[in-house]
């Protein structure tokens, strides 16, 4: 080893030599290093692309380790109703209930749909079968067969969330049931579809629909000058739309033209606050789930009057539903003549669905 002091006595012309050589030995034993990586990985990747082809499957680029891809038997097989959120399997998701599955997760098409009625407990009535874990649903209405269907059925499948393996999906929007065009629409891309259609007291619900529009209007309510043609007469205004809505059977013979009776469950909304597991259990039934809703999952808070889901740990709080209730008193008078006036209608209806509601008593 030589002391620095060494290198003083050496030509100036020398060390730059020694130093430009030593620079190009380095340079050349980089680049030899380089180009063996490169040989070895397009070795590798030759290989994966003639695997891929005998599979069919396309070539992973990438410097991290390739995800695992699911067994093709437990992939769903691609239909015209399922369009897949991501070109590769995930290992593990997260659906709306915040259940940590495995599985491909997809968007498809509703199985089901809640079509109505409005005021009646349609809201209410999804949130309770959300408790069921082979069930997923939409957070809002969607209006695709009323006033959305101009934006295509690729569009109204984007909007359903994530459901995985057999869950089904259950899409709610309340004013298909009134819609004249959403019978026809909905049985030329979902012929298959079971209808739910929750219905209460046509006298109750009309008084319901009703107050609602004047609170959301802010305008004053009067209950005689708006249910009466005129008050010397005393007969029902027909033409008002919370009326007519309560006139099922005339909205029933335009779905039963397009769809079988059997396709239909009908809930009965006054009792679903009162029996709520009765309800599911036989809507259950009537799609085929598992019987798993029962009245341990509901309890009543009487500090707020209100009917409560009770907490799990895959929910994050107990949710509370109150139910509708007329916050303005109708002269019993009113309430008298639109008894009168849904009867022959409510008992047209009974004979339509084969199921007697009682509201005539």
């Amino acid at each position: 080893m030589f002391s620095c002091d060494v290198l003083r006595f050496w030509p100036r012309e020398q060390l730059i030599r020694k130093f430009f050589a030593a620079s190009l030995l380095l340079l050349m034993l980089f680049s030899i290093f380089l180009f063996e990586i490169l040989i070895s990985e397009n070795k590798r990747f030759s290989k994966e692309i003639e695997g891929n082809r005998e599979t069919k499957q396309e070539p992973y680029i990438g410097t991290k380790a390739k995800p695992r891809s699911l067994h093709q038997s437990d992939i769903p097989q691609e239909d015209s109703d399922i369009f897949y959120v991501d070109s590769e399997p995930k290992n593990v998701v997260a659906d709306d209930q915040l259940q940590i599955v495995t599985s491909h997760p997809v968007k498809k098409l509703p199985n089901v749909l809640i079509i109505g009625v409005k005021k009646s407990g349609t809201k209410v009535l999804v949130e309770f079968l959300k408790i069921h874990p082979d069930v997923s649903a939409p957070a809002n209405e969607i209006h695709y067969f009323s006033r959305n269907f101009h934006k295509g059925l690729d569009w109204y499948r984007r909007q359903m969330p994530v459901s995985i393996g057999n869950q089904i999906v259950i899409e709610r929007t309340r004013g298909y049931f009134v819609h004249k065009d959403a019978p026809l629409r909905i049985s030329l891309q979902i012929p298959n579809a079971r209808l739910i259609v929750v219905v209460r007291n046509p006298v109750l619900r009309s008084l319901l629909d009703y107050t609602s529009q004047c609170v959301r209007n802010k305008s004053k309510v009067s209950f005689l000058e708006n249910f009466f043609w005129n008050n010397i007469t005393g007969f029902i205004d027909m033409s008002r739309d919370f009326v007519q809505t309560s006139m099922y059977v005339k909205f029933m013979e335009n779905w039963l033209s397009y769809f079988k009776l059997e396709q239909f469950h009908f809930v009965n909304g006054d009792m679903l606050y009162k029996n709520p597991s009765l309800e599911l259990s036989k809507l259950e039934t009537f799609l085929n789930l598992r019987n798993m809703i029962s009245s341990d999952h509901f309890f009543y808070n009487t500090s707020i009057d209100a009917l409560c889901i009770k907490k799990y740990e895959c929910q994050g709080r107990s949710r509370c539903f109150t139910e509708n209730k007329l916050k303005y008193r109708p002269p019993s008078y009113l309430v008298r003549r639109l008894r009168d006036f849904f009867h022959p209608f409510n008992e047209k209806f009974y004979k339509q669905t084969k199921q007697h509601f009682s509201w005539n008593i």
